[in-house]
Order: structure tokens, then sequence, then C-alpha cells
């Protein structure tokens, strides 16, 4: 299993993963030439990506999506709900590539894709479990507001966690949203907050887990260090070491490899 977070934040989301051999795109929310650029950043082409699942319909999540899909003939992986509200923003896709989830599929052989509702204030929005058939397992979630059961249950004895890490509660009271988008923000169809995001993962937490990625940093209540500090604290105050890195929205990750 290999996986770069391409970018992440307000302005684009996007994660390459690759499981046993199948190469694929967790959302597309860059350009299509801002997308062949970042994968080519880490030494990936587009024309080898099998496959492109939506979490939701956000434009920072589906921007590239349908560009790459017509220019690369990529199946594009999508709920019903989700493609109801962004087929305008997508363009026309061939229909052989229109995959409409509902449950759990089998992409190539070789993983097993388990797509999960999660609370956000979109049509829909899902986070999704891989499974690979090397028994290699990944979750992620970049946008979320609560975590619920169904979250749990799907992130559950993971070898990588992609989990939000969103806003500071003190930085979004302070900063300069009107209210009402700091209501949703922090509501529960909004947002995970550092601090909800290091409960989750010290909640999480096991022995396999090898790597966790904080992402969708925002740039107005929040900075890449106070995410990454208060995760750190509450895992180092409950005497958990793991691996973690937060994604910033310009620069993919470095490839990372189990």
């Amino acid at each position: 299993m290999r996986i770069s977070v391409l970018g992440s934040g307000s302005a684009g989301n996007a994660t390459f993963i690759e499981v046993c051999g199948t190469k694929l795109l967790i959302d597309a929310g860059f350009s299509g030439k801002k997308m062949e650029e970042k994968l080519n950043a880490i030494g990936e082409s587009m024309e080898n990506i099998q496959a492109i699942l939506i979490t939701h319909e956000h434009g920072d999540h589906i921007q590239g999506a349908g560009i790459l899909s017509r220019k690369y003939s990529i199946p594009v992986y999508i709920t019903k709900e989700s493609y109801e509200a962004c087929s305008l923003k997508l363009g026309k896709l061939d229909r052989d590539n229109l995959k409409f989830m509902e449950s759990d599929f089998i992409l190539n052989d070789t993983i097993k894709i388990i797509p999960f509702d999660v609370m956000h204030d979109a049509e829909r929005t899902v986070g999704y479990r891989l499974e690979g058939k090397n028994g290699k397992k990944l979750a992620i979630s970049t946008d979320i507001g609560y975590i619920d059961n169904i979250v749990r249950e799907h992130f559950k004895e993971v070898d990588i966690m992609v989990i939000e890490s969103n806003y500071d509660y003190n930085m979004l009271m302070k900063c300069s949203y009107p209210w009402d988008l700091k209501a949703r923000v922090k509501s529960r169809n909004g947002h995970l907050s550092n601090n909800d995001a290091a409960r989750f993962i010290r909640d999480m937490h096991h022995e396999k887990l090898k790597k966790i990625y904080l992402v969708h940093a925002s740039k107005d209540s929040n900075t890449y260090d106070i995410a990454f500090e208060t995760v750190a604290e509450e895992l180092r105050n409950n005497g958990i070491e793991t691996e973690m890195e937060i994604s910033v929205q310009d620069i993919p990750t470095k490839i990372f490899e189990i």
C-alpha cells in the first residue's frame, strides 16, 4: 500500500493511493493540469490511474474529476445524490465511466472499497475504507463534522488513517468569518476541530497503526503547527507513539509505503 496526499484544504483536495498494483485517486479537487503536475511530482502519471473515488460534490473535491475522466477514460465512482448535485460541474461523462456507489465493491480484484456515510453539509458525503487483498487497510475522511459509531467502525484496525483536523476553536471564534459561517463550521454537519480529531485518533489507535495524516486544515481558523501540535500533545499525554504528518494545500506529501 502506497499513499501521498496530493493537497488538502479549501482550495482543493486529492489523495493518491496504490494497493496491490491498483492506482486510484480519492477526490480530484484541483484543475486537470494541476492534478497532472501533482502526480508527476511524486513520480506517478495520470495515465496509470484506474479510478477516481469522490467523497462529495463540493468543488474543492471534484474540480478536475470530469476533465480527467474524459481525457484518460478513468471511471468516476460517486453516490447518485452527489452526482445529481454536481453533474453540470463534472460535465458529460462516458456512460461506462460513471459508476454510482450504494455499497461495497471490489476494484480490479485487488481492493475492497467500502464507502460509508459521514456528517457534512453536502447532499451526501462519504468516507472510504480500503482493504487490499494483501491485508493492508486504510480509512479516509477529509470533510466530517461529527464522529459517530459508523465512522468509528470503519476506522477500526487500519494501517493508515487520514482524518480531517480543520479548525482551532479559539481561532475560529476570533477569525473574520460571519457568525453563521462559524456556527456551520463547528456544527455536526460542518468540520472537525483539532481537539475532536485528537480524541478520535487517541481512541482509535492500536499497535498496528503505521501512519496518521491530518488533512483539510483551514487557512483562516487554523495553522498547520497548531493542528499538528494539538494532536501530538493528546497522543503524548496518552503514551501513544505513531508516525504522523499534516498535509498542506500546495505540496504533495512524500509517498509512504507499507
